[in-house]
């Protein structure tokens, strides 16, 4: 009876914020559920003592009704889908090249020479 009611106890805390943690990777999510699960049922017997209202059965329904509210919340929580982003802005296109009245010598084509032409070196 004592398996049952450990599995009870570490199980169902852990599966209600397993629910609460969509975000997270599978491995964030055991472990963050797991650590929930032993300080829900740490802090309720803490509690529980504190008040001086401790009792085994007392203790089970308190961990039921916080596992049973964290469910709740992670089942009625619905993330909120990331808005579309805005159709892309068309770019202006530039205003058309006007004949340059002032043609400087970098506007010039070049003549090209090839590379066997290096006699003009030579001349004196």
């Amino acid at each position: 009876m004592t398996v049952p009611i450990l599995l009870l106890l570490f199980v169902v805390p852990g599966a209600a914020f397993w629910t609460l943690m969509r975000g997270l990777d599978p491995v964030g999510r055991l472990i963050v559920a797991a650590a929930a699960a032993i300080v829900t049922v740490a802090g309720t017997a803490q509690v529980m003592l504190m008040l001086g209202a401790w009792s085994p059965g007392g203790g089970l329904i308190v961990v039921l009704a916080l596992s049973a509210l964290a469910a709740a919340t992670g089942l009625l929580h619905r993330p909120r889908r990331p808005r579309r982003p805005p159709p892309p802005v068309q770019p202006t296109p530039p205003p058309p090249a006007r004949p340059a009245e002032n043609a400087t010598r970098q506007d010039l084509p070049l003549p090209r020479r090839d590379p066997d032409e290096d006699d003009w070196l030579y001349r004196t």
